[in-house]
Order: structure tokens, then sequence, then C-alpha cells
């Protein structure tokens, strides 16, 4: 297991610390070193980095103000700092670990031994959910969906459109308000809006108040808009 991490610190020989760590174990794949937090947004939004080691005290933003202005659903927050006050704070923000200067190797590597975990915890789940499959009638034929399959549902008219990675798109007699009670037991979909539920682990990004799936935009309507980012956060 391959897992991308970056690091952000103003300090040079902090930095220089923390690469010389990464160099160190083969499960780490350092991306990018960076000065400022500003200058790592870009690789933040476009690659898929799992582990952000990050200082606190720096002199644009803080670590703790810049990891409240970013979405950090898959990546995991590991703050590097000389302060030991900010600890609860970190917590609060979902840190996964909180690394005190000057940082021993033993506790870099205790903390990335914590991400490793999460990420088998997760993949032990996207198994199961591959496994996990629904009965759906289309086109006078019975399907044996897998869930995971399912990219999002469409209300149209008297029909629900399920539109999937690798079965094209199924219309099927109903509502969706019977999809949601077939579904409730599946964390990863929640409905959006009246006419849309999605699979959330198929979202490429929020924007506002729209999500995007498979090159499309979707509308988050305000009667469903807290419910969709307590899960989305």
């Amino acid at each position: 297991m391959k897992l991308n991490c970056i690091i952000i610190d103003d300090e040079q020989p902090a930095r220089e610390l923390l690469q010389n760590y990464c160099s160190k174990i083969d499960s780490l794949h350092l991306v990018g070193s960076y000065k400022t937090p500003i200058h790592a947004i870009d690789i933040l939004q476009q690659e898929n980095i799992d582990i952000l080691f990050i200082d606190i005290q720096m002199p644009d933003i803080s670590g703790l103000d810049f990891i409240k202005s970013i979405k950090t659903h898959h990546t995991k927050v590991i703050f590097t700092t000389a302060y030991r006050e900010y600890a609860l704070e970190s917590y609060e923000l979902d840190a996964i670990d909180y690394l005190v200067k000057p940082i021993e190797f033993h506790r870099f590597l205790r903390a990335v031994e914590k991400v490793k975990e999460v990420h088998i915890k997760r993949n032990e789940v996207d198994v199961q959910k591959k496994e996990e499959t629904i009965i759906i009638r289309a086109n006078k034929k019975l399907y044996r969906l897998p869930i995971s399959d399912i990219l999002y549902i469409k209300s149209e008219n008297e029909y629900v459109k399920y539109v999937t990675k690798n079965h094209g798109n199924l219309l099927v007699h109903g509502a969706l308000k019977d999809v949601i009670k077939t579904l409730e037991s599946h964390t990863d979909f929640i409905r959006i809006h009246r006419s849309y539920i999605v699979n959330v682990s198929c979202i490429d990004y929020v924007e506002g108040n729209s999500i995007r799936i498979n090159n499309e935009f979707f509308p988050i309507s305000d009667s469903y808009k807290n419910a969709f980012f307590d899960v989305w956060k």
C-alpha cells in the first residue's frame, strides 16, 4: 500500500527532516513539500493525497485555519508543531495525530501506522460494498446490480433512472422515496435534491451548492444541505 503525502511547513529544516523520514518508509510516496499552505492548494485538489503533514504556526495562514478552510474528506491530517497547546483544537478537526517538535522518528512512524490502519479498514469496507447487490427490474429484465456500480439515481415522473458505471442507464418504475428505503442501510447513498440520490463515494468534488459526479453537476437543495454536509466532511 503506497500512501501519497505532502508536507507544509514554513521552516526549511523542519521540511527536510520530514522529507528524510518519508524516504525511510517504503509505503510513503512524497508528492511535494511546500513552504506555505497556499502553494499546496492545487495539489490537494488535483491529486489523491492520503496524508498531509502540516505545521500550525505559519506567517500567511495557520495550519489550523487552513484545515478549517478546505475539505479533507479523504486526506488524513497530521499536525507537526512546536506548540503543545493546540492539541485539543487539532483533534476537534479530526486530525489523526499531533507531533510535537523536535519530532522523533518513532513518533513519526507511529502516526503513519495510524493512517495505514484507517486505510486497511476502509478497504475492508469497500470490499464488502462491492459484494453487495440489489435486484431491479428494467427493460423487462431482472438485474442483480452491484451497489458500488451505482453513480446516482434520478427521479423521472413515475420512474427512477439508475445511472451506473458498467450497466448504462436503467429505468425502473417507482419513486425515489422507495429507493431510499431500499438503500437506507448503505451509508454511501444520500438524497441531495427532490430529484436526486447520489453515491457519495463517486463524488469528484463539491463546489458551492453543487457536486460533480462523472463530469456532471448536481444541485444540493436547501432541504437536504445539512444532512449532506454531515456526511461529506
